[in-house]
């Protein structure tokens, strides 16, 4: 199966997964790696940030009284709507 249509599979798939939040995490790492693709391990922290902004743009938050988790969390169980 080609990359493209690897892409589109996915896309169809979170397009009936709205609102589902493991689909919106899963949205989220995947456009932040393609624009992280090659980078450093070191860029692993600035993925974090991008990650988080990605969730916070689609109307999550992280949630700060769960004590795993920390800023720039990647985990969708950190996450809770607005």
């Amino acid at each position: 199966m080609s990359q493209s249509a690897r892409i589109v599979l996915v896309l169809l798939v979170l397009a009936g997964c709205e609102g589902n939040l493991d689909a919106v995490m899963w949205d989220c790492q995947l456009e932040v790696q393609k624009g992280n693709a090659g980078k450093s391990v070191e860029a692993a922290e600035e993925r974090g940030h991008a990650v988080e902004s990605c969730m916070r743009a689609r109307g999550y938050r992280l949630d700060g009284a769960k004590p795993s988790c920390r800023q720039g969390s990647v985990t969708s169980a950190c996450y809770r709507k607005i």
